[in-house]
């Protein structure tokens, strides 16, 4: 029988230089919150070890979304999602650190601290699921909870070397989980390999009646066409990319290609895909505006000056000027019909950068390859590259239509045993 206090007390000695957990379970197994039935066997995750997300209520622990104001929130009931891994026989060890209110790339909290990559320290993990990467990455969970308003899971994966899954609109259950924007959020899974991934999602894919943004999909065929066609970056859209995500993805087609995989390269508007993306941003800052009202309104440091300045930035915007954005988000949909006309999925690197130090400029871009999977509620998932002797990990994204989060996950675990032969 496993000792799951030791456990807890080896994670706290190895997150002393990662700095990823906020709180540590006293009771890791128990069930407080049973009632949910996982769809896969019963005690598919047995003793499985997780970290959440510190805005995904957990029994007991703070409820703090990495906001200051919020440190003496206590859940009173786990999330629906965490409620079905602990019917599912998991192990929750404690939630894990990440931006402030979930908004941004960096997870430098400026109340709860840096969390550093456990691959180089002084470096990000990535956000704003930085902690949930840097907890699997440094072997000290086997699974993490995050969410992705826009890649908040996918660019922490990249970034520390590890998958990142963020499944299709809907289908992970929203309740009990603080909103950043209820149209672009979803809970996803970090994982050292695809097939934990999917495990994990057979436990989580379940139609939530009583939630708002739940969406039940038809069960989507698998991939007719196979290999699968994936449609790649064409030259000019490569230009952005940095020197060492650019060799990275290039060679991880290279190996797909040899192992007979139809590549189709296709031009992407990056410029409507950066307004989406700042559209989106906008949207956030609103909607935080009024998720955060009572927060704001008192004088007690609980939001920090430079929050305070994006989600004024969003309020003082007009009603005419959340409706454009909301116009530019609708049109990636058409951005994603096109890019996957005539193929199964789209093959593109997860960010244009690698993790960096915390005192280097924070790219603007960021977000600009993970965006298009929110906007259009597709799967997306982030697959490791592994880069040059030295260097830090790139991110391989595969994308596909709505739905078809089987089929992807399918695909990742061909693909990434591939791209592993690669090292």
């Amino acid at each position: 029988m496993i000792d799951f206090s030791k456990v807890v007390q080896d994670v706290k000695l190895r997150d002393r230089e990662v700095g990823a957990f906020m709180a540590f379970s006293e009771s890791p197994k128990a069930r407080i919150d049973g009632q949910f039935q996982a769809k896969s066997d019963e005690n598919a995750l047995q003793d499985w070890t997780f970290a959440i997300k510190s805005n995904i209520a957990v029994a007991g622990l703070a409820h703090t979304a990495g906001i200051g104001g919020y440190r003496a929130r206590i859940a009173a009931k786990d999330a629906a999602c965490v409620a079905r891994l602990r019917a599912a026989g998991a192990a929750i060890i404690g939630t894990v650190n990440m931006e402030e209110a979930a908004l941004g790339a960096v997870t430098n909290n400026p109340y709860f601290g840096k969390t550093h990559n456990p691959l180089r320290h002084g470096y990000t993990a990535g956000g704003s699921s930085g902690g949930s990467a840097a907890a699997v990455a440094a072997h000290m969970v086997r699974v993490a909870l995050g969410t992705d308003t826009m890649g908040s899971c996918r660019i922490p994966a990249a970034y520390c070397g590890v998958v990142g899954f963020k499944p299709s609109y809907g289908r992970i259950g929203m309740r009990g989980v603080e909103p950043l924007s209820r149209r672009l959020d979803h809970v996803g899974i970090l994982a050292n390999t695809v097939a934990d991934v999917r495990d994990v999602f057979a436990v989580l894919d379940f139609f939530d009646a009583n939630d708002a943004c739940a969406r039940q999909y038809d069960n989507a065929p698998a991939t007719r066409v196979k290999p699968a066609r994936l449609a790649v970056l064409d030259e000019a859209s490569r230009a952005g990319l940095d020197a060492d995500v650019r060799r990275d993805y290039e060679s991880a087609l290279d190996t797909i290609v040899r192992a007979g995989y139809p590549l189709t390269t296709r031009a992407v508007n990056q410029t409507k895909l950066a307004a989406a993306r700042r559209a989106g941003l906008l949207i956030c800052e609103a909607e935080l505006s009024v998720t955060l009202a009572d927060l704001l309104a008192k004088d007690d440091q609980g939001v920090s000056a430079h929050l305070r300045k994006l989600i004024a930035f969003g309020a003082a915007k007009s009603a005419a000027d959340i409706s454009i954005a909301h116009a530019a988000i609708d049109a990636a949909a058409s951005v994603l019909r096109d890019q996957l006309a005539d193929v199964d999925a789209l093959c593109w690197p997860t960010a244009p950068q690698t993790a960096f130090d915390f005192s280097a400029p924070i790219p603007a871009n960021q977000a600009d390859f993970t965006c298009l999977a929110n906007f259009t509620g597709a799967p997306a998932i982030s697959l490791p590259i592994p880069g040059l002797p030295g260097s830090m990990p790139s991110g391989l994204q595969l994308m596909m239509a709505p739905g078809c989060d089987a089929a992807l996950l399918d695909l990742a675990d061909l693909l990434a045993t591939i791209v592993e032969s690669n090292r």
